[in-house]
């Protein structure tokens, strides 16, 4: 029956696909790059081959200036784990065989870079940012051949994020496997780690303010400032997730006086009652405690799969009309909660994001604020596909900036109704990009530059796979999702693109 769904999947996104005339039959102008282009993931988006090409070995060096320093003990550990030589860092004059780190004016803005093979390779970027990128893609080279044909690589991404996202509230996962992706990723150039950290079996950050909600299997506030240092080396931002008000049942089993209740006195397992006074006290509490935990400029808000009937749940009318207006209706206070949890995002500095699939046209008299990211994910259906919630293109079309990740095909679920849609990767790179939303709409160009870019998210609907086996499970995905998201001519169909990964390998470890 599994096999039979999946097919079913397939032929809905691939007939989606090709309704919009967007069937994936090229990755751009392919045929700007030649045979002899490297292989990388992403591609590189332009190559000219020219003169003597460079050969690693003992000596090699990583020379760069003080301003680069990290970058360079970064890229020179990289090195040794990849090839077993050892490698120096430092600023003298360069000779053949090593590799020279820099900065000056190149296209592509904050993460573009131009790297030079010759005798002594020369990688050249705007930002530091860019010159760490330009690190991978050595390192790719040099994973496949310690000889480099000589040329020159342009290179930058057309979106600007390039995310995976783990559901580690389900599921707790380990540092060990953390690190590890923030690795591949900073391999795959991608540059957003979202970690979702509550849902309906755990709780994952420690409280000093309310313990009495976290889960056994937890992360310390110091584990967690060493894994966001980690990843900060490798270019990888992590953007935290606590999701109110819904998905709480952790936090309700501690407080289940904070349980919406129905109009038939049935209290709610996993949605928190925004009529309480008491349950907005504890998302401040909660949110207050760990935003200055977490440096990144973003900060997830949730609010995804909440009430969908607002009559079964009178309270929270009544609660509207006092505080919004005599007008004012139940979905009203949910549209508080993302005004309000921006609110106190916004006085940390920060920009707020939520997932949209409870935002639909009608019903509320109060707007959900234009300045808050709004992950586009579903229809809200059933199925995802279809539904009420507002479009990837109304959304933009109403002022809202868009991540577009759609449920198929860039969420991977374990168990549960979801897992049987999820897309293999020769379906997703054949037939998907970041410019196709879930009800298979294609964005025009004006429309995509409201679109940030795409993420793969693993959801652990239900924690029954070993975190090997989803390692497996993602891994060509997540290259997908890099190819994808650079969005440069790489092959035109996964057949192509297939022995790029086994060229390419994995991060060196």
């Amino acid at each position: 029956m599994r096999k039979v769904v999946t097919l079913l999947v397939a032929i809905t996104v691939t007939a989606l696909s090709i309704a919009t005339g967007q069937v994936a039959v090229a990755q751009g102008a392919a045929a700007t790059l030649g045979a002899a282009t490297p292989k990388t993931i992403p591609a590189l988006r332009h190559w000219t081959a020219a003169g003597t090409g460079y050969a690693f070995g003992a000596g090699a060096r990583v020379l760069a200036p003080p301003e680069l320093a990290d970058t360079a003990r970064t890229f020179a550990e990289d090195l040794r784990a990849l090839t077993g030589v050892p490698v120096d860092t430092g600023t003298g004059p360069a000779r053949p065989g090593d590799i020279e780190l820099g900065t000056g004016a190149v296209d592509g803005g904050d993460e573009g870079y131009r790297l030079t093979v010759a005798p002594v390779i020369s990688l050249r970027a705007n930002t530091n940012r860019g010159v760490l990128l330009g690190t991978r893609t050595v390192l790719q080279l040099l994973k496949q051949s310690w000889v480099v044909p000589g040329g020159v690589a342009e290179d930058w991404p057309l979106y600007r994020e390039r995310a995976f996202m783990v559901d580690v509230g389900r599921q707790y996962f380990s540092l060990d496997w953390l690190r590890k992706h923030i690795r591949d990723m900073a391999y795959l150039k991608m540059n957003q780690l979202h970690l979702h950290f509550n849902d309906f079996t755990g709780f994952r950050l420690a409280s000093q303010i309310h313990p009495e909600i976290v889960a056994a299997r937890h992360y310390t506030k110091q584990e967690i400032r060493d894994l966001i240092a980690y990843a900060a080396r490798h270019g990888v931002d992590v953007i935290p997730e606590l999701d109110f008000p819904g998905h709480l049942d952790p936090v309700l089993a501690a407080h289940p006086e904070l349980r919406l209740v129905d109009k038939n006195g049935v209290p709610h397992k996993s949605n928190l009652d925004l009529s309480n006074p008491a349950a907005w006290t504890l998302m401040r509490d909660l949110i207050t405690e760990f935003l200055p935990l977490f440096p990144s400029r973003f900060w997830h808000i949730g609010a995804d799969e909440y009430v969908t009937d607002y009559a079964a749940y009178p309270r929270l009318e009544a609660y509207a009309r006092v505080h919004f207006g005599p007008n004012a209706t139940g979905k009203d206070v949910y549209h508080h909660y993302f005004n309000w949890a921006n609110e106190i995002v916004r006085a940390a500095g920060k920009i707020a994001r939520a997932h949209n699939d409870g935002l639909h046209p009608g019903g509320a008299t109060i707007t959900v604020d234009r300045n808050i990211v709004i992950e586009h994910w579903s229809q809200s259906g059933p199925p995802p596909w279809f539904g009420p919630a507002y479009t990837g293109k109304q959304l933009i079309a109403n002022g809202y900036t868009i991540q577009n990740a759609p449920f198929t095909p860039t969420h991977h679920t374990v168990g549960g109704w979801a897992s049987p849609f999820n897309v293999p990767a020769p379906l997703m790179y054949d037939t998907w990009d970041p410019g196709i939303t879930v009800d298979g709409a294609r964005l025009t160009e004006a429309e995509s530059r409201s679109n940030l870019g795409s993420k793969l998210k693993l959801w652990c609907d239900e924690s029954n796979q070993t975190e090997a086996q989803l390692a497996v499970a993602i891994h060509d995905k997540l290259r997908v999702m890099a190819q994808h998201t650079w969005r440069s001519p790489g092959p035109a169909l996964y057949l192509l693109f297939a022995p790029v990964i086994n060229a390419v390998g994995d991060a060196p470890a």
